[in-house]
Parts: structure tokens; C-alpha cells; sequence
């Protein structure tokens, strides 16, 4: 059995078509996976806060991470109770039950399903400042790992990737339909793991304002792409002191910000 027919029902489906050869200028039968993505609602302290779409798996890290970077939580220890129902509902009880939410400013992002960041968080955050370093060679093994292990973009051609590497060795890997997601969801299993934020991690995602106020919130000091910056995102990259690096493949990378955490 292949491994595209070992892809779980709940995360792919399986679809025919007619593929178009040009060389032989005729339609042939071929079978291809659709990644699934489900819409869910995430409540807070019984009040609709926000609804996303999600590729179903790792659900909870995605939500922790989401509530991390949205500036709802600080901790897991903020989080009384969580629950994922039937429905797709998600409902989260902070300890604090007088929590509601304040008329801030969003700002609709790039990001795949349109993302939103608080207006805020564009200039509401301190300076990295670690002594974490990684090696040339590293990254490009990382970035190795990173393609290799993207099964369902394989057989899909439809999802993103996040990778992570602490210092502490604290290792995770996901996937998503929105590079945004992949990342909340690394930042959510490093805060339900406990670990360190002091790594590197590595996305097939662009390295857009919305993905790097994410790092910048979770003090991520490594940041690495295979595809490159925008304007705005070397711009918080640099204000932030993080190692920006981008055009990432096994014959090299750029370093857009912070070469000096890259030893040779």
C-alpha cells in the first residue's frame, strides 16, 4: 500500500480528475488527496470570540499558541479549563472569569484566511537577547528535515510546514493550510510542553508581518523560511533583534537580520 493511501481519512480525501499531459495533448485519469479543513469557533468564558479555519489535528496547541499571540493568555496557567466539542466548538475558561474583551484595533493581515493582529503589537514589544546561537550546517539540516517529513504537502500540494528546535532539544512539527497557523501552533506546544522559546524555527511560509509579531511575541530568536521577507517584516525582524533568514535550500540561505547567531 502507498503511503498516499495511508494518509488518515480525517485529514485528507480522496478525489478523481482528469490530468491534462501536453506532450501527448490528452486527458488522463488520475486520483489526487484534497487536504480537509474545518471551521471552528473558539469561545471564551461562554462568549464567541473568534472562528478559524484549521486542518483537524493539533487542535489544542493551535488554540493555546492562537490565545499566546493574540495576547489573551501569557501562560498555560492562565487556561482554567478547555474543551473541544462535537461541533467543532472550543471553549476556554481563563481563571480570570471577569475577562472580557476590549474594544481594541485589529488589523486584517496577509495571512491565508485573513488573519488579524492587534494594531497594537506592531510597536508593543522589547528587544531579544540571548546567547543562542546555531551553526550553518544546522540549518541546513534542519531545512532537510523540514521538506522531507511534509507528507501531507506531498500528496496534497496544499499545506504548510513549521519546524522547531529548542535549546533545550525540545523538538515539534506541524502542518496547516495557513502558515500562520503552523506557527501558532508550535508556539502553543512549546507552552504546553513547558519547554524553552529559545530556538529556531523554521516555515515553508513567507516571513510576513503577521508570522514574525508571532516570534517576536513567543521571543523566538531564530527565524528561518524557504521563501523571503516582506518590507515590514525585516523591518519588526530587526526591531525585535531576531534572526531573520530566508531563500533557504540545501545550496544555502540569506540572512536578512542577525547573521551573528549563525556560526560557519
Amino acid at each position: 500500500m502507498s503511503e498516499q493511501k495511508r494518509l488518515p481519512k480525517s485529514l485528507a480525501w480522496k478525489y478523481d480528475v482528469k490530468k491534462f499531459i501536453a506532450k501527448e495533448s490528452c486527458f488522463v485519469d488520475e486520483e489526487r488527496y484534497l487536504i480537509r479543513e474545518e471551521k471552528y469557533t473558539i469561545f471564551i468564558n461562554g462568549k464567541k470570540f473568534t472562528s478559524v479555519m484549521l486542518v483537524p489535528q493539533l487542535e489544542k496547541e493551535f488554540v493555546y499558541g492562537f490565545l499566546f499571540t493574540s495576547k489573551i493568555i501569557d501562560s498555560v496557567d492562565d487556561i482554567k479549563d478547555y474543551r473541544m466539542c462535537e461541533n467543532k466548538n472550543i471553549y476556554i475558561y481563563l481563571k480570570n472569569l471577569d475577562f472580557e474583551f476590549k474594544d481594541e484595533k485589529w488589523t486584517v493581515t496577509s495571512g491565508c484566511g485573513g488573519g488579524k493582529v492587534l494594531e497594537k503589537t506592531y510597536s508593543d514589544f522589547e528587544k531579544i537577547s540571548t546567547d543562542f546561537k546555531i551553526t550553518a550546517k544546522q540549518i541546513l539540516e534542519m531545512f532537510k528535515r523540514l521538506e522531507a517529513e511534509s507528507k501531507l504537502h506531498t500528496f496534497t500540494r496544499c499545506v504548510h510546514k513549521a519546524y522547531y528546535f529548542g535549546s533545550d532539544g525540545f523538538e515539534f512539527t506541524c502542518e496547516d493550510v495557513g502558515r500562520h497557523n503552523t506557527i501558532d501552533k508550535v508556539i502553543g506546544a512549546v507552552l504546553l510542553n513547558k519547554r524553552s522559546f529559545d530556538g529556531v524555527v523554521l516555515t515553508t511560509g513567507r516571513l510576513t508581518s503577521e508570522m514574525m509579531l508571532k516570534c517576536v511575541r513567543a521571543k523566538i530568536p531564530i527565524v528561518v523560511s524557504r521563501t523571503a521577507t516582506s518590507k515590514l517584516g525585516l523591518e519588526i525582524a530587526k526591531n525585535a533583534n531576531i534572526t531573520m533568514i530566508g531563500l533557504t535550500s540545501l545550496k544555502g540561505f540569506t540572512v536578512f537580520n542577525g547573521v551573528e547567531r549563525v556560526i560557519i
